[in-house]
């Protein structure tokens, strides 16, 4: 059995082997799930480890360079997956900006800090702490979860970055949209953002504030409200084969495809068959419909005719599912997404108003 302790410390010893390849770096630090588990708690095979490494360089964005120097990955390394981002470490010159950036804040308010040859890491978290909880700050990060979301893209938009051709990216466009919403009553509740569970843990913290209402609403914008988890396991299963061909032919980069390799399929099937399992199957579709975009956007490049023919079906299945399969539907999902946010930003603010611990 591997433990959280064996997880952190095969991070640990792939990142200093990881050192020698660049001058630039400054630091690396755990974030994500696995962060706050007990050191004897067994890791599950669902969970990768997210390593944010920073570099005094600048790092090009994913999707203008999806196997740049600097793109993110999965890879397994001494039985586990490991998740490495780059990240330009003028990021975190400030602890200011840290203090109001949502996804920063809490890594350093309680961090694994895995490399830190100049201290710069540690300097930085001495000064989060302390002014986590101010009120202030609280609020900045709030409003930053709360911001505009982008829950569409124009067909020439997307056309022109190469990553991006195919049509099915629209899509990945409304999914993100909708998890920035999930994230929202997270951040407000002083929670560390997640991706994957984000929906679960959202509607854990709505509902513990008499808000089911909005959690509700997130999950019929994503279009999950009503599927049964017969439905769910069904698209899960056409998923899964169509992930396994789309490792087979990939050979184009395309954004987010590091979710999709024989490092990543281990991983990638339990993380949808645990939420499954636990009963939060509508929940689970957040992150079968991002990844399962990813495998038609390899599909769409690199796969012949009878595979993209096949693979379109399934994938429109998915869509129909949840109640997106053509342009006005999407469309539609999009404006009902921004009609919600007035009503995300009122119980959020409730919900800040009542977290514990802030101080002015």
């Amino acid at each position: 059995m591997i433990t959280t302790r064996d997880a952190r410390f095969a991070a640990e010893a792939w990142i200093r082997e990881e050192a020698g390849r660049h001058s630039e770096l400054v630091g690396a630090i755990l974030a994500g799930s696995t962060r706050t588990r007990a050191p004897e708690e067994p890791h599950p095979p669902s969970s990768d480890l997210d390593l944010f490494i920073y570099v005094d360089a600048e790092v090009p964005s994913e999707i203008l360079e999806p196997h740049g120097r600097f793109a993110p990955r999965k890879l397994a390394f001494r039985g586990v997956v490991l998740e490495p981002s780059f990240h330009a470490a003028r990021r975190i010159a400030d602890p200011e900006a840290v203090l109001g950036d949502m996804h920063l804040a809490s890594v350093f308010n309680e961090p694994c800090i895995l490399l830190d040859p100049h201290g710069r890491l540690g300097a930085l978290a001495a000064a989060v702490k302390p002014e986590f909880l101010r009120r202030r700050h609280a609020q900045r990060r709030l409003a930053q979860a709360l911001g505009p979301v982008t829950p569409t893209a124009s067909p020439a938009a997307i056309r022109d970055v190469p990553a991006l051709r195919a049509p099915c990216w629209r899509n990945a466009f409304l999914a993100l949209g909708i998890m920035r919403c999930a994230v929202a009553p997270l951040v407000a509740s002083l929670r560390c953002p997640t991706t994957r569970r984000s929906f679960v843990i959202a509607r854990e913290v709505l509902c513990a504030a008499r808000r089911e209402g909005l959690a509700d609403t997130l999950l019929r914008l994503l279009g999950s409200f009503a599927l049964s988890r017969a439905e769910v396991e069904a698209l899960a299963a056409e998923a899964e084969r169509t992930y396994d061909v789309a490792v087979e032919v990939r050979r184009t980069p395309v954004v987010m495809d590091w979710n999709v390799s024989r490092d990543a399929r281990g991983l990638e099937r339990a993380a949808v068959r645990e939420m499954i399992n636990a009963g939060h199957h509508r929940e689970a579709l957040l992150h079968l419909l991002l990844v399962r975009t990813a495998v038609q956007g390899i599909i769409e490049n690199d796969g012949d005719k009878e595979v993209r023919s096949s693979s379109r079906i399934g994938y429109r299945r998915l869509l129909d599912a949840l109640g997106i399969g053509g342009d006005e539907p999407l469309h539609a999902r999009g404006e009902a997404l921004r009609a919600f946010m007035p009503a995300l930003r009122e119980g959020c603010e409730a919900l800040l108003a009542r977290a514990p611990g802030l101080f002015d």
